[in-house]
């Protein structure tokens, strides 16, 4: 008798263990190719508060390497800023694609500018792999006013914005759409 109550406590506990593994697979998505990171497709992102058609805000950012960046730096030709977060998952993920993306850009590296919000290790994890591609600025965690990202109006991490020759945004481009329009290139 005590022989079958081991047994089926234990088969209760793996069936248990079962049910348990398949909700937790189901409210992680299991990483299908839906979702990016935390964001998931079809669900309510916040938009960026620069809508397309907007000029290229004025900013001030310095960038260790590369000194004072502004948007005069930026002007006169299609350029490309991203913005990243130390502490942003889907960040980390996106940040090899978007140097892929941005890779032989028109004008280099000085019409990519990349964003950095944060520090500690991934920080310099992050700077370290876009600066081949981007002046990188490295700006603290927070929305502080006068910052890049308050000035371009960034409320979703990771964001992406086009600029067009005359200067004004003609796309944000947002999670797991980082093909640059082929009028930018």
């Amino acid at each position: 008798m005590s022989t079958l109550f081991i047994v089926l406590i234990g088969g209760i506990s793996l069936f248990n263990l079962m049910l348990t593994l398949a909700l937790a697979r189901k409210i992680n998505n299991n990483g299908s190719p839906t979702s990016f990171g935390n964001v998931r497709v079809g669900v309510s992102m916040p938009d960026n508060r620069l809508p397309d058609g907007t000029p290229m805000p004025e900013f001030r950012a310095v960038s260790e390497t590369d000194g004072e960046v502004t948007r005069a730096d930026l002007a006169g030709a299609p350029a490309v800023v991203g913005f990243f977060s130390g502490s942003c998952g889907p960040c980390l993920e996106q940040a090899p694609d978007f140097v892929k993306a941005v890779t032989g850009f028109p004008g280099g590296r000085g019409q990519v500018l990349a964003v950095v919000k944060g520090s500690g290790p991934v920080v310099a994890e992050l700077r370290t792999l876009l600066e081949p591609v981007a002046r990188v600025v490295v700006e603290p965690a927070g929305a502080l006013p006068g910052s890049t990202a308050e000035a371009f109006g960034i409320v979703r991490w990771p964001s992406y914005v086009d600029i067009a020759a005359d200067g004004r945004i003609t796309n944000h481009l947002a999670p797991g759409e980082l093909v640059l329009p082929t009028t930018a290139r």
